[in-house]
């Protein structure tokens, strides 16, 4: 290395180019008067009393009188100590630097972590709004009634709406005016549970029960991660808890969930009746948008592993394949949830219509 580059090192490691330049200088002439430093190097001469005094106060050399003002190198191990720990951490910085820009994103729109429950709860607010399939809650009374008028507003536009009510200790119980209009089906739990709520299978909102030690709160706009918060909810809130409100349909209920679907309706499938359906998604062997009306003819998920048609359902049931064949008059096309590969659609919407079958598949606009 070079004088040259000797300078630039020491400048990155934060001494000044005077500073530099005066220190690399007093390296070579071993001890020297100041002005003797200032004549051999390129520090003014008024300005090398100054940089002396910085040297002597950052370790890098020692000030004394002897006749004239003198200075002199320090012991450079504790100056080479802190330029290799130093090295070492531009090093790692680099290291660091590949590493993330290698790393799949996952910018502030995808996952937040927050500390308000209020914001938590206006995210979910929002997320009832943008709603158009199904949302699935679970709610405290109170959280209920903060969300009411927009889940008022999601029924009103067709959309599925299962909430969960956490009862506690000295809630009077809701009877069904308090869901009328609201509410699709509701079930209560009477246990504490996490605030969960997940819009079209796409967007989460998320908070601890208040007896969790952790204070923070998640929101989540992605597909992966909302999937796994919905089936949590499904197994350990919705299915163990009994029905308290199921409304009377006036239309077509929605699904964003095939095996929820299956579920829900398989003594339908089971049946003499036919199950007539409306399904958008994408065919999975070109990731074409879909939409296709008719008859559901089979379903691979009710096997034996969900009981006979008398009993209820079981977790067993929510594991393994789920699909259905559904009929529109042409063709028979295999439909899948979530991550569906072998299937012809994978869906992202299934209505149950009870209408005659409609020919034929259309791309969804």
């Amino acid at each position: 290395m070079d004088t040259e580059e000797l300078l630039e090192t020491l400048q990155a490691a934060d001494l000044s180019y005077y500073q530099a330049n005066a220190y690399v200088t007093l390296l070579e002439l071993g001890t020297a008067s100041a002005t003797e430093v200032a004549q051999a190097s390129d520090v003014p001469d008024a300005r090398i009393y100054d940089v002396l005094r910085d040297l002597d106060d950052l370790g890098y050399v020692e000030l004394y009188e002897q006749e004239t003002f003198q200075a002199r190198a320090t012991d450079p191990e504790t100056i080479v100590a802190g330029l290799t720990d130093r090295a070492s951490a531009f090093e790692s910085a680099a290291e660091e630097i590949e590493e993330r820009y290698e790393r799949p994103t996952l910018d502030t729109q995808t996952v937040s972590i927050v500390k308000r429950f209020d914001t938590v709860l206006e995210a979910a607010r929002t997320f009832v709004r943008d709603a158009d399939t199904q949302v699935h809650a679970t709610l405290t009374r109170d959280q209920f009634e903060a969300l009411r008028g927009d889940l008022s507003d999601a029924r009103d536009r067709g959309v599925t709406v299962n909430v969960t009510i956490l009862a506690r200790d000295g809630d009077d119980p809701l009877d069904d005016d308090d869901f009328e209009g609201a509410v699709t089906v509701a079930h209560r739990l009477s246990r504490p549970a996490p605030f969960v709520l997940t819009s079209d299978l796409r967007r989460t909102a998320f908070a601890p029960n208040p007896a969790a030690v952790e204070d923070y709160g998640l929101i989540l706009r992605n597909r992966s991660f909302t999937y796994v918060f919905f089936w949590h909810s499904l197994l350990f809130m919705w299915l163990p808890s009994p029905v308290a409100y199921e409304a009377d349909e006036a239309g077509p209920k929605r699904y964003a969930d095939i095996r929820q679907f299956l579920l829900e309706n398989r003594d339908r499938i089971r049946g003499d009746e036919p199950l007539h359906v409306e399904v958008k998604g994408r065919e999975t062997d070109g990731d074409r948008s879909v939409t296709l009306s008719g008859e559901v003819v089979e379903a691979e998920h009710l096997s034996d592993a969900d009981g006979d048609a008398d009993s209820a359902p079981t977790v067993m049931a929510l594991t393994g394949t789920a699909s259905m064949v559904v009929d529109d008059g042409e063709t028979r096309w295999t439909v899948g949830g979530w991550g569906a590969t072998y299937e012809d659609v994978e869906a992202d919407r299934i209505r149950v219509t009870g209408a005659a079958p409609v020919s034929g598949a259309e791309p969804a606009e």
